[in-house]
């Protein structure tokens, strides 16, 4: 007799196999939004490193990078008065909502907050959606801080969880 199709005992080996891959290949997916987050907020502090580089740059051309509060103009036509000029302090970015939007061409899923520390201001980058931080240990946040004179600004991430 020619029979055609599988037998019961291949057809309960075959869903047992997939039952073995789905137990080990699910934990592993599961925890893929919080890395992708991560990333993402690891793609904005790049962007954040190469704008500061390049606003420093223009102040160290200037001249004007040992001053606390300056502006340097970005010829973008965005600052008061539409003359362009972006404020610094020793030579990088002023830790604002604003500053950073006319460096930094994102889209609106990220929620910025600047607060007032004793080093100074801090611009905190968080994902729209997630809690407002509350201190600077909370995780899902990118801060960014310049510190003083002669010290390159603090990028700092926290890792999604």
């Amino acid at each position: 007799m020619n029979s055609k199709g599988f037998t019961l005992i291949e057809l309960i080996v075959v869903i047992v196999i997939l039952g073995i891959l789905a137990a080990t290949a699910v934990p592993k997916f599961i925890n893929l939004k919080a890395e992708a987050q991560t990333a993402t907020l690891q793609g904005v502090k790049a962007t954040m490193q190469g704008a500061a580089a390049m606003v420093h740059s223009k102040s160290l051309v200037k001249g004007n990078q040992k001053l606390s509060f300056t502006t340097i103009n970005i010829g973008d036509g965005k600052g008061t008065s539409s003359d362009g000029k972006l404020s610094i302090v020793y030579g990088y970015p002023f830790a604002s909502e604003t500053s950073w939007k006319r460096l930094m061409d994102i889209d609106d899923n990220f929620a910025y907050l600047t607060v007032d520390t004793q080093l100074g201001s801090t611009l905190i980058i968080y994902l729209k959606g997630s809690p407002t931080p509350s201190n600077f240990s909370d995780p899902c946040i990118l801060y960014y801080r310049v510190a003083n004179l002669n010290t390159q600004p603090q990028y700092t991430l926290n890792e999604c969880v």
